[in-house]
């Protein structure tokens, strides 16, 4: 019966024109076809083949947080932005290296020296051998899979930004050890899915008309979203060097259509003498795998009143009220501290579940642990305008790469805020209120406990390590809602500290914004958050 159902099988094949056995590379024939006539638009087979290396000279602009730091999670909120000044982009054809090299300036009022004082930015990718290199060319191998509130990294992302580059994609394509698969029209265009040797997966875009590659899509893990799908859109092809070359590359994210990256093309060399981008042997044999592994700091609780712990790790903290049947955290951060802060709170109590968490704004950072948090069952309570970016996350699929939410999904309990909302029981009371008139987050919440007189906040009173712009915003809070507070518990700073110790610490943010706004204004430059507003200080 079984070699009978072969034959059938078989004569079914012929019949219908195709050969099971060589279905697949009858597929990769075809779409070679279609890679090689784009090497042909390009320039030429032989001359696409024979480019050892392309220097892209010019600027850009990063979406901050993906566009999740704007003042509100309104999708018509103004996008915060991170200008790429100096930006090079060194495609190392002969060697498979990738170089990724600008200088990153935040473009609006921040906290922090290094990001608003055109950072250096020095990014290589030596095959499988992803680090960075610093101003005194030192190199730091980093992890495989990687990346901040600001910007996803590591050796997928690299190399998927080295495949932006219409040569080095068309190039991978020919290789005999890449697989093509899927062909198929889209929006117009010639579609073909790309698995190269390393096992990177991503899609190319072709025009029919022309030929010329047109889109490269590909996805990587996101904290915030399980995944997210980046397109980066080729445009104003113009000649040089015998090869045509895109002046304009925009790459966008499937959330929101987010203008992720913008590059504005200035120049390219091509065939030019090029720094040497290979990792040292000391770079090559720092272990992978120790780098790779997710460590989690341990977590001590600090009890600070009756019903009140504070939870350190890596300079930051989440804060669990303990009530008398569960806990309530106020903020989580990006797994795995997520799931070990969750632990650790159920530690304090034995019993008593976690059952909400009160997340403070939007922001890419304060957000991150939405996804373990909706998949643990907990209720998410923020500000009414944060529902549908919370609800975004939660929704967002993530097939490529599933994630704790993606495996056990769970509905989103969302408890909206606006002005105040009082949590209290028996043994202890929160009330949780909005942080009003802050330029950082139009819809932000703090939390005060009034037995223990403690203020609980982020990115209110010590988000300024360096520079405080909205200074008032802190004690005006106080005043309008009439608080007694003697300690101040914050998220990022990671230590307690005394209403008269914040206030200091805010004095000293505002002295050093001033003199900042002096020093710059003394060159000829207006310094984004200048001048200093403040009716306090």
């Amino acid at each position: 019966m079984y070699r009978r159902s072969r034959v059938l099988i078989g004569a079914l094949a012929a019949v219908l024109g195709f050969s099971i056995a060589h279905g697949a590379p009858a597929q990769q024939a075809a779409s070679r076809a279609t890679i090689e006539a784009a090497a042909n638009a390009l320039g030429g087979l032989e001359r696409v083949r024979a480019v050892k290396n392309i220097t892209l000279y010019g600027n850009g602009l990063w979406a901050y947080q993906f566009g999740l730091a704007n003042v509100t999670a309104s999708p018509n909120a103004a996008m915060r932005e991170i200008a790429a000044n100096d930006l090079r982009r060194v495609f190392d054809l002969e060697h498979g290296r990738f170089q990724q090299k600008e200088r990153r300036n935040m473009m609006f009022s921040f906290a922090l020296l290094l990001q608003t004082s055109w950072e250096p930015i020095n990014q290589v990718l030596d095959g499988d051998v992803p680090f960075n290199i610093d101003t005194e060319d030192k190199q730091t191998r980093i992890p495989r899979w990687t990346g901040t509130a600001w910007h996803l990294d590591g050796i997928h992302m690299r190399r998927m930004w080295s495949m932006n580059n219409p040569v080095v994609a068309v190039r991978a394509a020919l290789d005999p050890a890449t697989q093509l698969a899927n062909e198929r029209t889209e929006d117009g265009l010639t579609w073909v899915d790309i698995t190269l040797k390393e096992g990177d997966k991503f899609s190319v875009a072709f025009d029919p008309a022309t030929h010329l590659p047109a889109r490269v899509r590909w996805s990587n893990p996101h904290n915030n979203f399980g995944q997210l799908t980046f397109t980066t859109y080729l445009e104003g092809y113009a000649p040089l060097a015998g090869i045509l070359l895109p002046m304009s590359y925009v790459t966008k994210t499937d959330w929101r259509n987010v203008e992720y990256l913008k590059i504005f093309v200035d120049n390219y060399e091509v065939d030019s003498k090029i720094d040497d981008l290979a990792a040292t042997w000391a770079t090559r044999l720092t272990p992978q795998a120790e780098l790779d592994a997710d460590l989690t700091s341990p977590i001590h609780p600090i009890k600070i009143a009756k019903g009140v712990w504070y939870l350190q790790f890596y300079g930051q903290a989440t804060i669990a009220f303990e009530f008398a049947d569960h806990i309530t955290l106020y903020e989580l951060h990006r797994k795995p501290m997520a799931e070990a802060l969750i632990q650790a709170a159920r530690q304090i109590s034995p019993g008593k579940p976690v059952t909400q968490v009160i997340t403070s704004h939007a922001h890419s950072d304060h957000i991150a642990g939405i996804r373990v948090a909706v998949a643990e069952g907990l209720e998410i309570i923020s500000r009414r305008g944060n529902e549908g970016i919370i609800r975004d996350m939660v929704t967002h699929p993530a097939p490529d790469y599933p994630d704790i939410l993606s495996q056990h999904p769970q509905p989103l309990k969302f408890i909206p805020v606006d002005e105040h909302l009082r949590l209290s029981d028996s043994t202890l009371t929160v009330d949780v209120y909005w942080d009003r008139m802050n330029p950082h987050m139009a819809d932000g919440l703090f939390a005060y406990v009034p037995s223990a007189k403690a203020f609980v906040e982020a990115d209110l009173a010590t988000a300024a390590r360096t520079y405080q712009y909205w200074p008032d915003n802190f004690e005006d809070n106080i005043e309008h809602y009439k608080l007694d507070v003697e300690t101040v518990l914050p998220v990022h700073f990671g230590t307690p500290m005394t209403k008269a110790e914040t206030i200091e610490f805010i004095k000293g943010g505002v002295e050093r914004a001033r003199a900042r706004c002096v020093e710059e204004t003394a060159k000829g430059n207006v310094h984004i958050g200048c001048p200093v507003i403040s009716h306090r200080y």
